[in-house]
């Protein structure tokens, strides 16, 4: 139960990689996470319609972030030399298609790897800002309140193979491996694909059990309601 949560400030390595565009080659949207676990689960990406996002040509790659945060972005990249190539809404890029970098709908239930809506860009004023990050946000369904709202809203059915003990199932080469844990496991097999632009360590909030002390994931469950005279 949330109530049950207690929060303690840690430190986590976060990660900010690069997700193919579907039908423009070299082209990529830019997001940045604190928990890589959760990017197998990955169904789409959020942005947010008013703010203002960039096209920046790297060598033979162009990239897409926040405008208010490319300079941090480019900073933590270890990028120096890079051209603004144009601006514009976030509402530009919905609908947008990208590809997986972990090639992971073959394993996606045969409703989902149908589902239009799977692998776009969505719109989402209230969970995405410039405060941190790139300005585009991991989105899924599965791992959290927030990404659920935001994937019903567009019709995405959450998904989540990971069981009671946190350990993946049936996802091909992840079965097996657990959330959290395996972070480092997970941030190699992005590097393995060349996905990692930059990692960092990151300080935040997260919650803990308050009987175990251990950190808890966040994940979907079918739940039951009964009426009782």
């Amino acid at each position: 139960a949330k109530h049950e949560l207690e929060y303690k400030d840690v430190t986590d390595n976060s990660i900010y990689m690069k997700f193919p565009f579907a039908d423009e080659k070299d082209k990529f949207l830019i997001i940045w996470t604190t928990t890589p676990w959760t990017i197998p689960l990955n169904l789409a990406i959020m942005v947010n319609p008013q703010m203002q996002y960039a096209e920046v040509s790297i060598g033979e790659e162009t990239w897409v972030v926040a405008s208010s945060l490319l300079e941090t972005v480019m900073k933590k990249a270890k990028i120096e030399k890079y051209q603004v190539i144009s601006k514009f809404p976030g509402k530009d890029l919905e609908g947008i298609k990208y590809i997986h970098p972990l090639n992971l709908k073959v394993h996606l239930p045969a409703e989902l790897q149908s589902n239009q809506k799977l692998y776009t860009v969505l719109l989402s004023s209230e969970y995405v800002d410039d405060s941190a990050g790139t300005g585009l946000v991991h989105c899924a369904p599965g791992c959290g309140p927030e990404d659920y709202e935001v994937g019903h809203l567009y019709h995405i059915p959450p998904f989540n193979c990971v069981n009671e003990e946190g350990i993946f199932e049936d996802l091909g080469e992840f079965s097996g491996w657990r959330a959290k844990v395996d972070d480092s496991k997970f941030i190699t097999a992005l590097e393995n694909v060349d996905s990692i632009i930059a990692k960092e360590p990151y300080v935040h909030e997260y919650p803990y059990g308050e009987r175990s002390h251990e950190p808890v994931i966040f994940r979907t469950t079918k739940q039951w309601f009964f009426k009782v005279e």
